[in-house]
């Protein structure tokens, strides 16, 4: 769809290839950093992110202290998958998805979730992830994502100071030209924080014309 809104504002053919040509421009798309290099990446560069952990005993310490734990199974991946969420340990031991997870965060409260699409240098788009009205699902506010009723909704008020420049930093993890920055924000401490850095966002709708028009304007 990207490339063919470009075809016709530009007025002519622009190609959506994983081939790069020294005579034609390209942009980056989908250039995937995974989670812990992220994790990694956020805490050197003194970025408000989330805390994390490879050590297993330790994570497991988080959970007794009765802390709230996301595991994730998968470094690359995208909408929940392969999260596990562990609160507390049982009697006769941890659930058996604890050892397969390859990195724990601890969940941070957050009222409002925002995911800010940025190109190059530049915010496109701030969106906020919400609840659809006709939802009748189980209400889970700590993983917000499609298949628990949440969409990314346009026309953000309110936004938080500083989330623009926080996404701009955050998104510089990755090298793809693309990027879709998840933050969470904690209103009562006016908290802002990384999720994680998306390398291929979803570009369509009201962001496919922001990115065309921001396309347009850089080249």
């Amino acid at each position: 769809m990207l490339a063919a809104a470009l075809s016709q504002r530009l007025g002519y053919k622009v190609w959506r290839t994983t081939k790069s040509n020294v005579k034609r421009l390209g942009l980056r798309y989908g250039h995937s950093v995974d989670k812990l290099f992220q994790y990694n990446w956020f805490k050197e560069q003194g970025l408000s992110a989330l805390e994390f952990t490879t050590d297993k005993q330790e994570a497991i310490a988080w959970i007794d202290a009765g802390l709230t734990i996301f595991g994730r199974r998968y470094l690359n991946s995208s909408c929940g998958k392969g999260i596990e969420i562990f609160e507390h340990t049982e009697p006769w031991g941890i659930p058996i998805e604890f050892n397969s997870c390859q990195v724990f965060t601890k969940y941070k409260k957050k009222k409002r979730e925002f995911r800010v699409h940025v190109f190059k240098d530049t915010v496109v788009a701030v969106t906020e992830k919400k609840r659809r009205k006709d939802f009748d699902g189980q209400r889970d506010t700590k993983i917000r994502n499609l298949a628990n009723g949440y969409i990314f909704v346009q026309g953000v008020t309110d936004e938080p100071e500083g989330l623009r420049l926080l996404a701009l930093r955050a998104a510089a993890v990755s090298p793809s030209d693309f990027r879709g920055v998840d933050i969470g924000y904690n209103e009562k401490n006016n908290d802002l924080f990384i999720i994680e850095v998306n390398s291929a966002p979803g570009i369509q709708g009201t962001n496919l014309i922001k990115y065309t028009e921001a396309i347009v304007n850089y080249v």
